[in-house]
């Protein structure tokens, strides 16, 4: 009798609270972007699956090495590269493991070769790398300029960066420039 008296509370109290979910007023309630929709999100509500935001906390820190984008430059309508490339710092390496990535926005007026290089990963792929070690990562990045002018490629770079110790995934903004003649 106890044990069925114990069985039925719980199940009071499952069913009032559920109730007090469907009772809720609308701002308590969770909200999901539907795609398409007007009005978006709420301010500030993170969407699964929405690019995150930059954050400065996962930039390469100055201490573990540098990032270089070379200018790319060419006349018009003539493919011009860009070389992008990682150089850890002393005590630390790249993360050859870690699934690189170099993702590039479309520009107008720019027609990008890619616009996504990959290396690394389980099998430390050599990808889209033009040089891929603990000691180095480069990509080329190829554009063509419709007409003279000076661009901007807006792209994320994401990579790995270790020490002795610890390694620390990355996510770094960066700027391809392109001028053509």
């Amino acid at each position: 009798m106890g044990f069925a008296l114990l069985f039925a509370a719980a199940a009071c109290a499952k069913s009032a609270s559920n109730q007090d979910k469907a009772s809720a007023p609308p701002g308590d309630q969770e909200q999901i972007a539907v795609p398409g929709a007007k009005g978006g999100p709420p301010e500030g509500a993170q969407v699964t699956g929405a690019p995150a935001p930059d954050d400065p906390r996962f930039h390469l820190k100055p201490e573990e090495g540098t990032i270089t984008v070379d200018k790319a430059e060419a006349a018009a309508n003539s493919e011009a590269t860009a070389a992008v490339k990682l150089a850890p710092s002393t005590g630390y390496h790249i993360a050859t493991d870690y699934p690189i990535k170099l993702t590039l926005e479309p520009t107008q007026g720019v027609k990008l070769a890619k616009t996504e290089f990959t290396a690394g990963g389980r099998n430390k792929s050599q990808g889209d790398a033009q040089t891929l070690s603990e000691q180095a990562l480069a990509f080329a990045v190829k554009a063509t300029a419709e007409k003279a002018g000076a661009y901007e490629i807006k792209g994320m770079f994401k990579f790995g960066i270790c020490e002795k110790e610890s390694c620390h995934p990355k996510k770094q903004p960066i700027t391809i420039t392109v001028a053509a003649k």
